[in-house]
Parts: structure tokens; sequence; C-alpha cells
């Protein structure tokens, strides 16, 4: 009986090791199913996010090129301050400068549809490689401090262009530019030039062109353009994996 009873323990503790060696192997094969579809979940993550971040690649490197044109144009009116150039020149000239600042700015507005569904979903943790999941993050930070500097600049602009409104003449700029009124206006022989002895006007503009010119640095543009070609190294060796 005893040589029974240990030969059916025996036999009971091994098919028990069989069991768990079993259910060891089905965890070990169910996990190794998950990674695998995570690792494809990942990588449709990555492929989309590698065409993002080249839209925005190109996108950052027009505003770079247009703040860099706005910088050239800044200058071009900072020089009107000096007598000697301003009455040399037309007022048609005057006019053309004037334009060059006023008509537009270099504002970013990157593509942050895929961005923004991984990060709201909470399957950002699905990118394994941590250093690209922080840069990742942090990049939204990154967007959010451009804003505060481009609305300071777009204030400082205002300031500008309500002076020039007040000293100045906007109908004037927009003639001179080939606009054809259809009647005629007590701006029609005033002259720009009188806002260039404002020294108040001056000194908006110059606290404009330093702001512009900071933002194409590294704490701005500049780093923004670095910032997504280090994440799409970073996306390109992910998915060579």
């Amino acid at each position: 009986m005893e040589n029974k009873t240990g030969k059916y323990f025996k036999y009971a503790v091994g098919e028990i090791i069989l069991v768990v060696i079993g259910i060891l192997i089905a965890l070990q094969i169910n996990n190794l199913n998950n990674n695998r579809q995570q690792r494809k979940i990942e990588q449709t993550y990555l492929l989309s996010l590698k065409s993002e971040f080249k839209t925005n690649l190109n996108k950052i490197d027009d505003c770079l090129t247009k703040n860099k044109n706005l910088i050239n144009s800044v200058e071009n009116m900072l020089s009107l301050f000096d007598t000697n150039i301003r009455d040399t020149i037309s007022e048609k000239i005057v006019s053309e400068i004037i334009y060059s600042v006023f008509k537009g700015d270099a504002t970013y507005t990157p593509s942050k549809g895929v961005l923004t569904d991984i990060i709201s979903s909470g399957n950002l943790n699905l990118i394994q490689n941590e250093g690209l999941r922080q840069k990742i993050a942090s990049f939204e930070s990154t967007l959010d401090y451009l804003k505060i500097q481009e609305n300071y600049t777009l204030a400082t602009k205002d300031i500008m262009l309500k002076q020039l409104n007040k000293n100045g003449s906007v109908r004037r700029v927009l003639a001179n530019r080939g606009l054809n009124f259809e009647y005629e206006s007590i701006s029609d022989n005033s002259s720009n030039k009188g806002v260039f002895g404002l020294i108040e006007f001056e000194n908006n503009l110059l606290d404009y062109y330093l702001t512009i010119q900071a933002t194409n640095g590294p704490r701005f543009f500049g780093g923004i353009k670095e910032q997504i070609e280090e994440i799409l190294v970073d996306i390109e060796l992910e998915i060579k994996k």
C-alpha cells in the first residue's frame, strides 16, 4: 500500500508539473502574440508619425524662410528712419516697404492629428523607445511655448499698425501697389514718410525686429526644426528594427 501511495503521489505531482508547464507555455505564447500585436500597432503609429513629422518639417522650413524675409523687410523699414535715405526714395518704394512688413506673419501651424490621437488614447506607451516617447510627448509643450512668442509678436505688430493708421495712410500704401479706388480721398496726396519721424514707432519696430529675430533662433523655429529632425531619426531607427 505504501508503495502504491508513493507511486500515486509521484504521478499526481508529475501531472501537476505538466499542467503548470502547459500553463506557462500557453502564457508565453499569449505574451508573444500580444507583443507581436503591439509591435504591429506600434509600427503603424511610427509610419503615421513619420509622415506627419515630415510634413511638419516642411512647414517649419517654410516658416524659417518667411520669417527671414520678414526680418529683411523690417531692416529695410528701419533704414527709413535715416533722413538721408528716406529723402532719396519715392513714396511708392516707401509703400512697398511698409506693405512687405505688414502683409503677413510666419505663424507655425503643425499637423498634429496622429500625435493627438496617440496621446489622448493613452497609446504612447506602445512606442517602446523611451527616448522617442519623451521627445514626442514634449513636442506639445514646445508648441505652447512658441504660441506665447507668436502672440507677443502679433501684439507688437498690432501696436505699429495702430500708429500707422493714426499717423499715415493705409489707402496710400494700397494705391501705390496698384489698387484702384473708385472715389478720390484726402489720402491721395498724403505721405507715409512722416511716420518714420516718430521715435515711438521706431522703438516698437525695433522691439518687433528683435522678437522675430529670436523667433528664428534655437528657442523657437530653429529649436523646433532640430527637435523634429531628431524625432524623425529615432522613428526611422525604430521602423528598421
